[in-house]
């Protein structure tokens, strides 16, 4: 599967993707593609600039904060998270790589992400200063975490569904998120806005993206039983 691509930087994780449909356990061997886009049209929005309160000498005076990334050629959009509606995995031995945030350059890499329920969060802080990453799910703490420079990264379980949000106490305007899910039928569109979901059995199905600021979308599509079936999505 393919991984994330972070705003101003790159960094891929890669995520074997294992599949079912509507709950119902199916073979993988002789499942079919789904790849598509996902691509912006509007004019973007202006991009945020927030001052820096610490660590100037490092982080910079300040930061310009652009959610909305857009290739210019192809109109693609990055850091979109694509997943299958209402599907559950099947059964394996095989566990997924862990997903891993690093503190780099006074910022979340990746800044977008998705894992699976049960895989293993790792937050490292490469940077020559102190970062306290604070990870949440709605109001709930899931992680709070103060790092100096050079020390162990820290993992934890995920161990529950949904939007985690990422924010270092330390540097407020430090943000990103991760998408948990029950199943592995999802993916983050790279920096051209393309997205693939190998190995989906015949069937119909329910395609979601996700942005963090242009919210989200939703697409049905049938898997035929031969070949690979293309699905586009466009904000605004």
């Amino acid at each position: 599967m393919s991984r994330m691509s972070c705003f101003c930087h790159g960094i891929s994780v890669f995520l074997l993707v294992l599949l079912s449909h509507t709950g119902i356990v199916l073979a993988v061997e002789k499942g079919f593609n789904v790849t598509g886009t996902v691509s912006f049209r509007g004019a973007l929005p202006v991009a945020e600039t927030l001052p820096v309160t610490e660590n100037a000498e490092v982080c910079g005076k300040d930061v310009l904060i652009q959610t909305v990334q857009v290739d210019a050629q192809t109109l693609g959009l990055r850091q979109v998270v694509v997943s299958v509606n209402h599907v559950s995995s099947p059964t394996t031995d095989q566990s997924l790589p862990k997903w891993v945030v690093v503190n780099s350059n006074c910022a979340f890499l990746p800044r977008v992400g998705a894992a699976r329920l049960g895989d293993t969060l790792e937050v490292q802080n490469l940077d020559p200063i102190l970062h306290n990453t604070h990870v949440k799910i709605g109001k709930r703490t899931f992680l709070n975490v103060a790092q100096l420079s050079g020390s162990r990264p820290i993992p934890k379980t995920l161990r529950r569904t949904g939007l985690h949000t990422f924010r270092c106490d330390k540097h407020k305007f430090m943000a990103g998120s991760l998408l948990v899910f029950d199943h592995s039928y999802f993916t983050v569109t790279d920096e051209f806005g393309v997205f693939h979901l190998p190995h989906l059995p015949a069937g119909t199905y329910t395609i979601a993206v996700w942005h963090e600021t242009l919210g989200s979308l939703e697409q049905e599509v049938t898997v035929p039983s031969q070949g690979t079936v293309t699905i586009n999505f466009t904000y605004p």
